[in-house]
This record gives structure tokens, C-alpha cells and sequence, in this order.
């Protein structure tokens, strides 16, 4: 099965979570609190500042729901998606559904899970790929339609199966970031 394509939409989704979910200091940990509190999810802002027509949907404090999240996902083909290990079960669940409801959505995890444990991440056949460490500049790349083989960070699995892992971009990359 072949995955590289051009994705003419893309979307950089900080998921919905539950009510009251507290996403500050730019994590997504299952805490909450007696007021309500988000940071700008700046860490999916780079890269949709980067792709001219996409869109940066930060779900919970636009109390955005998971069944309007999925309708949202039906107009793109490119997703990409923060995650961290407390909630990686429900944003795989997500993705799912979003792939039943959008079978040409690929969909691309970033964030702390994804980077520590691609292995986990990738057993999920509902995540196409994932991008270790710093993924800005390696999702437009797939949105421009660089094959995942050539992108840094990378991670997928193959068309036998088989798990293919890039080199990691390297730190110099991420610096090109303050230049923006």
C-alpha cells in the first residue's frame, strides 16, 4: 500500500478531549481544573503558518466535539495530529472514525508519545505515519508530496509491513524555525 501523496488540504488538529480538560502550558495531560485555561497550540501554528490554505483546529477551548471534529475532517486529505501518551487511546479512536468517515485521509502523529515510542504508536493502524521529535518542516514536506522515505524524522510501515524509520532532522533544522 502505497501512502506518499500530495495533500492538497491539511489540517493540524489539537484534538478534543474531555470537559474541562486543562491543555495548559502547551501539553495535553488529563488534568483538570477549577477555571478553564489553554495555551495557543503554537507547536501545530509553525507549520500550518507554513502551508497556505490549511487549517489549525484547537478543539477543546472552542469546545469543538468529537463528532463535529470528524465532520470538520471530511474536507481534507492530510491530518496531522498532537498527541501525548495520556491520551493517545482516544486520539487513535478519533482518527479512526475520521478515517471511516474520510478514507483518503492520511493521517500523521506528533508529539511526546510518538517520538519516545514509535513502535506503540505505529502498531495502530488507524496513524499512516508519525514524526519524531520536530516535525514542522517534515509535514509540509509530505504535504507538498516529498515521499515519507525522504523525509527526516519519519516513521511507517512499509508497503511489506515492515516498520521504515528516517534519520532524525537535526537540531540545526529546528533553528531555521526562529528565521520565520
Amino acid at each position: 500500500m502505497r501512502i506518499d501523496c500530495y495533500a492538497s488540504e491539511t489540517l493540524f488538529l489539537n484534538p478534543p478531549s474531555f470537559e474541562n480538560f486543562d491543555g495548559g502550558a502547551g501539553s495535553r495531560w488529563p488534568a483538570t481544573r477549577e477555571i478553564e485555561s489553554y495555551w495557543y497550540p503554537v507547536w501545530l501554528a509553525y507549520p500550518a503558518g507554513m502551508l497556505e490554505g490549511s487549517r489549525l483546529l484547537d478543539a477543546n477551548p472552542h469546545h469543538v466535539s468529537a463528532e463535529q471534529t470528524i465532520e470538520i475532517g471530511k474536507e481534507y486529505d492530510f491530518m496531522v495530529l498532537f498527541t501525548s501518551t495520556p491520551d493517545l487511546k482516544a486520539t487513535v479512536k478519533l482518527s479512526g472514525l475520521m478515517k471511516q468517515a474520510n478514507p483518503r485521509l492520511k493521517v500523521c502523529f506528533v508529539g511526546p508519545h510518538v517520538t519516545v515510542s514509535p513502535e506503540h504508536a505505529l502498531s495502530h493502524p488507524e496513524i499512516d505515519f508519525i514524526v519524531r521529535r520536530e516535525f514542522d518542516f517534515a509535514v509540509v514536506e509530505y504535504a507538498n508530496g516529498k515521499p515519507l522515505a525522504e523525509i527526516l524524522g519519519a516513521s511507517f510501515r512499509g508497503p511489506d509491513g515492515k516498520w521504515c524509520i528516517t534519520w532524525t532532522a537535526p537540531p540545526s533544522r529546528i533553528w531555521m524555525l526562529c528565521r520565520m
